[in-house]
């Protein structure tokens, strides 16, 4: 059977209970209305007889919230019928939307029912004209809080049944119910449907998570392993529970400090809520917005999450109104921040505890990989754990997107290589206009240098893939080494083969080179340099990326001599770009020209120093055959001995070839010549501002053209 037939079925079926309960809700009016003088005027007077029956009905309500009396729900479903239809629904591959529903807003029988009445006028007005004798108001058009809590006699007590109804019950925070007009009193307050929850009943295809929304926004589950120091996350959580502490401020990353959050709410058996970045950050807002969650986690049992982003040039008092708010506040909560914030008036009169939270050791990452994967060895996780050092959120989701790797290619368990692709492709900063992400295309076998340095640059990530075990196996010794990244200096002429080597140390690592613009980085304005650098380090921290400065001397030359204003502030911006440098847990590469012009406080922070000096006639021979094609359509006189003697770089080299090719191209012919070539050779050396080449190439070029323009 099709899906929503049997969603309209079940639908028909709630309706049915809800039709009982109009029934019986229906025949209780009667019987007051029965006991009052004159009925059809207790709208416009008061006569004693009907003071007398609202005194009753008011008597009996104190009753009620007394004694909470549990009678059988007059609009009860079916249980039977009900089951059958959720059985045809998984015989069919789905399941009833209003399960659905429940499952994904956590809603229960009564929020169903609730749900189930202010659909009915929806589907048939009869219902508006039922409601309105009900609640003896023949304008209106929607179900109020007054009478929804009629309809729903008995399924829960009334004092459970107002809360449900509520701003802050379930179906309102979610939106799946929203309000209809102004009321003067919240339980005269007409209500109607979100946007698209009627036709979702009714079974057509939408998904579920678009319908409804929270105003506190549910976090994730908890995943990876994170530090708090001093406490651990089960400490912390035991703090909260047994009231020792009603602020728990946890300073870190924020991808660190939200996986810390929300193991602390799955120890605590809640759901996690956090107050949504815009309201977090308008001063005007935040107060009310702050009062309402509390209300919200309190009302639903969730725990309170306060993220103190970071922000440039936040807006004034932002932080004093935050204060503000948790002085006047007793409900459990936890804050986040980058850098620690401790308001002297919330630590006065809260119970405040404090952590800081940071990645947990090489031996516990491994331990969470073979934990997800049992397949890997020992090995295997702990290369992932020291190559890619994920946030917890991330590695949840590199494993994820891996068993989907590997589900599409038809294998039941994940591969190592499956998890290194999606490690790598998580661990990638966003592009923007500072930096540039470069995916490595080229390997050690592409990397033309002489056998020593090209042993010293491969060297270079075996050293970045090692130090994180250093780190770990040393971690008690005071002789520890330290567990910053790597720092990397290359030197030597343009073209030698610095960039190319920044990739091919990327390649091996199995991670992307993340290059700094610095055009864009540097400023003329004072202060802008060190925004933009402040940017590039937030944005690569945390990522097994490597980050690559070309042309590193225009950012980190020399500290001068103090002479005019402007050079105080320049050798601020270095002092600022020595501590993000040495701060920076990540491999970084610096490309110069000029190695005498890098500041001596950075040169003594790098870890290894490569000089890539022009290439020799081997290399230079080498080039060539890696760059011409592997077959030349002219198949004649190509001299690589006359070419590798030529003193040209790599980028020379592949500059000339470009230029023969275009040639070769703009003639027609089927491949490059000698003449070709040589016409590249000599226009690089003039690009490059040297003297031309040797004779002998320059004749054979022109010998070769007399002899094209005497053919034609």
């Amino acid at each position: 059977m099709d899906a929503g037939i049997i969603a309209r079925a079940h639908l028909d079926l709630r309706l049915a209970a809800l039709n009982r309960a109009c029934s019986a809700a229906v025949a209780s009016q009667e019987r007051e209305a029965a006991g009052l003088d004159r009925s059809d005027l207790a709208d416009r007077s008061i006569t004693d007889r009907q003071v007398a029956v609202l005194l009753e009905r008011v008597d009996r309500l104190v009753t009620e919230l007394l004694q909470e009396p549990r009678q059988p729900p007059i609009g009860m479903v079916d249980p039977h019928a009900e089951a059958e239809l959720q059985a045809m629904a998984g015989r069919a591959g789905s399941r009833l939307p209003l399960d659905r529903l429940q499952a994904c807003y956590g809603l229960d029988e009564l929020d169903k029912q609730i749900l189930v009445a202010v659909v009915a006028p929806e589907l048939d007005r009869a219902y508006e004209r039922i409601f309105a004798y009900l609640c003896d108001e023949f304008d209106r058009r929607h179900p109020s809080v007054e009478l929804l809590m009629i309809l729903t006699e008995g399924v829960e007590g009334r004092a459970g049944r107002r809360i449900a109804l509520g701003p802050y019950g379930s179906l309102r925070r979610h939106r799946l119910l929203v309000e209809h007009g102004d009321a003067p009193s919240d339980l005269r307050q007409q209500l109607r449907l979100g946007r698209g929850v009627l036709e979702f009943l009714l079974g057509a295809p939408i998904d579920v998570h678009s319908i409804g929304r929270d105003p506190v926004d549910a976090a994730p589950e908890p995943s990876g392993e994170v530090d708090c120091d001093p406490y651990t996350v089960a400490e912390l959580a035991d703090a909260l529970r047994d009231g020792t502490a009603d602020v728990v401020a946890l300073w870190g990353r924020p991808e660190m400090a939200e996986a810390a959050v929300a193991g602390i709410a799955t120890a605590l058996g809640t759901r996690l809520g956090r107050l949504s970045s815009p309201e977090a950050r308008d001063p005007e807002r935040l107060d009310d917005a702050l009062r309402a969650a509390a209300i919200a986690a309190g009302v639903s049992g969730d725990l309170l999450w306060l993220p103190v982003e970071p922000v440039e040039d936040p807006m004034p008092d932002l932080l004093d109104v935050t204060a503000e708010a948790l002085e006047a506040m007793r409900a459990p909560i936890v804050i986040t921040a980058v850098t620690p914030w401790r308001p002297v008036g919330v630590l006065a009169c809260r119970r405040w505890i404090e952590a800081r939270v940071g990645q947990a050791g090489l031996a516990r990452r491994a331990g969470w990989w073979r934990s997800r994967h049992p397949e890997l060895t020992e090995d295997e996780a702990t290369d992932l754990a020291a190559r890619f050092q994920l946030s917890p959120p991330a590695a949840a989701a590199a494993s994820r997107v891996s068993s989907s790797r590997a589900w599409q290619r038809g294998a039941t368990l994940v591969s190592a290589r499956d998890l290194e692709s999606a490690c790598a492709a998580l661990s990638t900063p966003r592009p923007d206009r500072l930096v540039s992400v470069i995916d490595p295309r080229w390997g050690p076998r592409d990397l033309v240098l002489a056998p020593a340095l090209h042993q010293q640059v491969v060297e270079i990530a075996a050293f970045a893939r090692s130090l994180p075990r250093l780190n770990g196996a040393n971690g008690g010794s005071r002789l520890a080494v330290s567990q910053r990244g790597l720092k990397v200096l290359f030197t030597g002429d343009p073209g030698t083969g610095k960039t190319l080597a920044a990739e091919v140390i990327a390649s091996l690592l199995g991670v992307q080179l993340v290059k700094v613009d610095l055009s864009r980085v540097v400023s003329k304005w004072v202060g802008e340099t060190a925004k933009h650098l402040d940017a590039v380090f937030r944005q690569v921290d945390g990522s097994s990326a490597v980050l690559f400065f070309d042309e590193a001397d225009a950012l980190f030359g020399k500290r001068a001599e103090v002479r005019h204003g402007t050079d105080r502030y320049a050798n601020t911006e270095v002092s600022h770009l020595l501590q993000r440098f040495e701060e920076h847990r990540g491999l970084i590469i610096l490309a110069s020209n000029l190695r005498e012009h890098i500041d001596p406080a950075f040169t003594r922070r790098f870890h290894t120093v490569v000089h890539f000096p022009r290439p020799e006639e081997p290399e230079r021979r080498r080039l060539w055959e890696l760059v011409l094609p592997p077959t030349n359509g002219a198949g004649d006189g190509v001299d690589l001995g006359a070419l590798a003697a030529l003193d040209l770089t790599g980028a020379g080299i592949v500059g000339s070839v470009r230029t023969a090719s275009l040639l070769a191209a703009a003639e027609g012919t089927g491949g490059l010549s000698m003449a070709h070539l040589a016409h590249g050779v000599s226009r690089q050396f003039r690009s490059e501002g040297r003297l031309a080449p040797p004779e002998d190439l320059a004749a054979l070029a022109e010998q070769d053209h007399r002899g094209q323009r005497k053919e034609r």
